[in-house]
């Protein structure tokens, strides 16, 4: 992709309300993220972390998941 269409992509994206984050995942997590978006015929990890959001119930966390977290576990 070129500057200018790289440059174009990234000013349609922010358009539509999109942002840019930069996320510290384990290999494993990245594999799970992969797996998922090639059975689905995703078109990039960061879709395939949408989907695990807009799927996920968020009133269904609990401090005890993040201390799972907190102690490295996974």
């Amino acid at each position: 992709m070129s500057q200018v269409s790289s440059t174009q992509h990234r000013v349609r994206r922010r358009a539509l309300g999109m942002r840019t984050t930069e996320t510290m995942l384990h290999k494993t997590e990245i594999e799970l993220l992969d797996r998922l978006k090639i059975r689905l015929g995703l078109s990039s990890r960061s879709d395939a972390v949408r989907l695990v959001l807009a799927k996920a119930d968020l009133d269904s966390f609990t401090p005890a998941d993040a201390e799972v977290l907190k102690e490295g576990a996974r």
